[in-house]
């Protein structure tokens, strides 16, 4: 039998590797897919049998991560469900101040779901799950294939940071599903409309979107999210833009080489706060290991 997710006693191993801790008016926001972060019940409601429970080593490794990156808000994709984070949370990351987490419900049959932690106070939780999907060159019709939720966050000194987090669909079209990449630009033609509304009654919103695109920064799914409003200003802006492609992987897969499709994109307002230099990516080889994706993260200045 492996060892199991929530097993006694642990010990999580640090590399050398640090990011640069942040002063109290900047605000770290990362996001991270956990690569099918599963405990050890089976949800009846989900067809998770095929899929393992996540290895006590990879769980380590995962929350080495956590706590090499310090963020103040985490996204997280492929997660199973709340539990798994409030122990990941609770045995491995005590005295952090994540002291708010919520995994919503989402479409996908497998059962991988959408999670946030934060230090800031959940104000609300709001899922477009069952929202109907279209897409201009065909009569089909879709949901999201996970979720796109939004978590309203009280700031400390009185904002509401709205953070989106979404999962779109992936590459891998099955029987079923021959034309994924249309269903991806539908789920990201409905996610620009969302907060391109919002964003146009109040231009000040304070908007993070982020999470697995599944799409690079050319293709359809992510030049649709980042397309601009009718006068041509930016709705949505790439934190990592100024990354060379070659230094901006996050998916490191044979099947897919030199993927970047994990990202923090961010409202007029919010990019404004965005700390010069500090999007990154976490690629700590002794700690990312524990999933199949690298974490992205940004620092911004609430100050302003």
């Amino acid at each position: 039998m492996p060892l199991r997710l929530f097993a006694v006693t642990l010990l999580v191993l640090f590399a050398s590797v640090t990011v640069s801790a942040q002063d109290a008016s900047t605000l770290r926001i990362a996001s991270y897919n956990v690569e099918n972060a599963f405990d050890v019940y089976d949800d009846p409601y989900t067809n998770d049998e095929g899929t393992d429970v996540k290895l006590r080593w990879e769980v380590e490794m995962i929350a080495g991560v956590l706590k090499k990156l310090d963020a103040d808000v985490v996204g997280f994709q492929e997660v199973e469900n709340e539990a798994v984070l409030k122990a990941i949370v609770t045995e491995y990351l005590p005295g952090m101040g994540y002291e708010y987490a919520a995994v919503p419900l989402t479409n996908d049959t497998r059962g991988i779901k959408l999670g946030i932690i934060s230090r800031l106070p959940i104000i609300s939780i709001t899922s477009y799950r069952w929202q109907t999907l279209n897409h201009p060159d065909t009569d089909q019709t879709w949901r999201f294939a996970r979720d796109l939720f939004h978590a309203k966050l009280q700031t400390s000194n009185g904002e509401v940071l709205n953070v989106f987090v979404v999962h779109l669909k992936s590459k891998g079209s099955r029987d079923g599903d021959p034309q994924s990449v249309k269903w991806r630009t539908s789920e990201a033609i409905r996610i620009r409309q969302i907060i391109g509304d919002m964003i146009a009654d109040n231009p000040d919103e304070l908007v993070v979107l982020m999470g697995d695109f599944n799409s690079k920064p050319d293709e359809p799914g992510t030049t649709t999210l980042l397309s601009p409003a009718e006068d041509g200003s930016a709705v949505l802006s790439d934190c990592h833009a100024s990354i060379p492609m070659e230094d901006r992987t996050t998916y490191p897969s044979e099947r897919f080489p030199n993927s970047v499709i994990d990202f923090i994109v961010t409202s007029p307002a919010m990019t404004d706060r965005l700390v010069p230099d500090s999007p990154a990516i976490f690629n700590d080889p002794d700690i990312i290991t524990g999933s199949d994706h690298l974490p992205v993260m940004a620092d911004f200045d609430m100050s302003k």
